[in-house]
């Protein structure tokens, strides 16, 4: 497989999610939500005047960067590969879309919007939609059983999943240096991605270090003991934290699935996959819809975003003492690659 020189890590992108928490404090009129106002945290606050606007444009030519790249890879590998049309099939969620899904009446509907129950039709969903056809399926189908295999591995990497325990998963950590032409091409485009002998890495360990600290903070423990008490009363119990309730819903629709029969053939792209029954579906529902109605309303009556924002923002504060020169210079580096690109 071909290489080309490293590019220097484009700072932005590695600790985008911890720099994106906000809280929430209570609305005193009109019974509305505790959320419904929201608060900016301390380390958003530092780096409001960084561009971190997503550019839809930007990333389409991006996807069509990383499939050329890739069809240029396989090629080099011996294989035959169309490249596939990713583009506009990015999905960003701004304020408003959060602030609407954190309500009663849409969590009434939607539950913990892991699964979309659609049951009056639209207009969107009257109009026919185009089945995705991966324009590789007839070129691999003309391979040999272990010429596809080949395939595959030179296009995602070796299959390290299966042999793995649960332990070994959750402390996986990516290298692109294993993940075939999508590796190589996806570290081409986002050389940042492979970011861990970045200057910034003391300073993104640190950060991980002081949300491990909240999870451990006697203010949030005393928080969960209050909300699992009144998970309890609602008929939730053994559910010590909002993440155990929305867990326990992602494992039972997970188990509708695994518990399928597989089809015979299952890398025949014309295989009939059976689908759970409509009882089952209508069950999981129930639960979903339940169970995130009970989280929501027990996270009401304790104060939970009013408290954990109490918490987290005092922690940030100090982070940002603390860690001021190393956050100044991670900032310049931000805004350096935003002026480039």
């Amino acid at each position: 497989m071909m290489t080309r020189p490293a590019h220097r890590l484009a700072a932005g992108l590695a600790v985008i999610g911890l720099l994106a928490l906000t809280g929430c404090s209570d609305d005193a009129e009109g019974g509305g939500s505790e959320s419904s106002s929201a608060a900016t945290s301390p380390l958003t606050a530092y780096f409001a005047d960084v561009d971190q606007e997503f550019d839809q444009e930007e990333s389409d030519r991006q996807q069509v960067e990383i499939e050329n790249l890739v069809a240029e890879c396989m090629a080099d590998a011996g294989f035959e590969y169309i490249p596939q049309d990713n583009t506009g099939s990015t999905v960003v969620m701004d304020e408003t879309d959060m602030e609407e899904q954190n309500t009663e009446e849409w969590i009434s509907k939607n539950g913990y919007g892991m699964w979309s129950y659609n049951e009056e039709p639209t207009d969107e969903a009257d109009e026919e939609v185009e089945e995705w056809v991966d324009p590789n399926a007839d070129y691999v189908a003309s391979l040999s059983e272990s010429a596809a295999a080949a395939y595959y591995e030179t296009l995602n990497g070796p299959d390290i999943w299966s042999d793995m325990t649960e332990e070994e998963m959750e402390t996986y950590e990516y290298d692109w240096e294993q993940a075939g032409c999508y590796g190589w091409a996806s570290n081409e485009v986002y050389p940042d991605m492979a970011g861990a002998d970045s200057e910034f890495e003391p300073l993104f360990d640190a950060m991980n270090a002081m949300y491990e600290e909240q999870m451990s903070s006697p203010d949030l423990k005393t928080l969960q003991s209050e909300w699992s008490a009144c998970m309890a009363d609602a008929g939730y119990p053994d559910l010590a934290t909002p993440e155990d309730a929305m867990n326990s819903v992602n494992e039972q629709q997970n188990a509708l699935w695994e518990n399928l029969p597989q089809p015979e053939n299952p890398d025949d792209p014309d295989a009939v996959w059976p689908e759970p029954s409509a009882e089952d579906l209508k069950a999981v529902k129930e639960n979903d819809i339940e169970t995130a109605l009970a989280d929501f309303r027990c996270k009401e009556s304790v104060k939970w975003t009013e408290r954990e924002q109490k918490v987290t923002f005092a922690l940030e504060e100090q982070f940002i003492k603390d860690h001021k020169a190393e956050l100044d210079a991670y900032k310049a580096s931000m805004i350096e690659d935003a002026a480039a690109s």
